[in-house]
């Protein structure tokens, strides 16, 4: 048993050292097929890029579109100055990199731009096949805003007023569901599986015109009112009818839809 005491020492001290390896390490990009030293890395604010250079070469760090480090956020510091020369183009989007020495420069580097903050670890390569030419960023896509669902009970003829005295004769297979106004707009609810007959307004004279419209969902959204209207498809026709008070409200939006348009610093006619 005296023997197994220095085998078991072995796996304890092994363990240890084992856990005391640091839990995480430098992201290295992936090299181009045409070249390993053209790099590109997925960006995350939770990673340390290395990057390897030697001396006599040049490293260029290639931010993302619309990136830079010219503007009140921009930083780059290094934790060793002296060992590291670094340059900025003026559009501040590339950063370039050059070892000065041999002798142990390996330092981090921190570079704050107008959307992101890269950590990077510059370590010394002994091989120039070894280093890093370009560095450049994949970024993730960012997340999608939900779908706003479609509200089916919007109401296009909402308002103070609402008449919904309205009267139906005819063929009513045509008929819709729902028929009501707000006084300036008519609103008439169909069937979603239902064919849409054509919309007439019915004229003081009797006689007919193809009455103006849009659709809301199964909302046929007439644009005014009328005493009168008549659905017609093929040979089928159903009157609708109802009395208006007053004849109705002014639209003065001028709009069918809610939205308005504003035209800014326009000159009068």
């Amino acid at each position: 048993m005296k023997q197994l005491k220095p085998l078991c020492a072995a796996i304890l001290g092994a363990w240890v050292s084992f856990a005391g390896l640091p839990a995480g390490a430098e992201v290295m990009g992936g090299g181009s097929p045409f070249d390993a030293r053209i790099q590109t890395a997925l960006y995350s604010p939770e990673n340390v890029y290395r990057v390897q250079s030697v001396v006599g070469r040049s490293s260029l760090i290639q931010l993302g579109q619309g990136e830079t480090v010219n503007g009140d956020t921009g930083l780059i510091v290094s934790g060793d100055p002296g060992a590291w020369t670094i340059g900025v183009n003026q559009a501040g989007n590339l950063v370039a990199i050059k070892p000065m020495s041999d002798q142990d420069p390996d330092t981090n580097l921190i570079i704050n731009t107008n959307r992101r903050v890269y950590v990077l670890e510059l370590r010394l390569a002994q091989r120039v096949a070894d280093m890093t030419y370009l560095l450049r960023f994949r970024y993730p896509e960012p997340p999608k805003k939900p779908t706003a669902r479609r509200n089916l009970n919007a109401d296009p003829c909402a308002g103070t007023f609402q008449n919904r005295r309205y009267q139906k004769r005819g063929d009513m297979e045509l008929s819709p569901s729902e028929a009501w106004d707000n006084g300036m707009l008519t609103c008439f609810r169909f069937s979603t599986a239902m064919p849409r007959p054509v919309v007439y307004r019915v004229l003081p004279d009797g006689t007919e015109t193809l009455a103006n419209w849009h659709q809301v969902h199964n909302i046929v959204v007439v644009h005014g009112i009328s005493d009168e209207y008549r659905f017609r498809l093929n040979r089928q026709v159903l009157a609708v009818r109802t009395r208006h008070q007053g004849g109705g409200f002014y639209n003065y939006d001028g709009t069918t839809t809610g939205e308005v348009r504003e035209v800014k610093n326009a000159t009068a006619q």
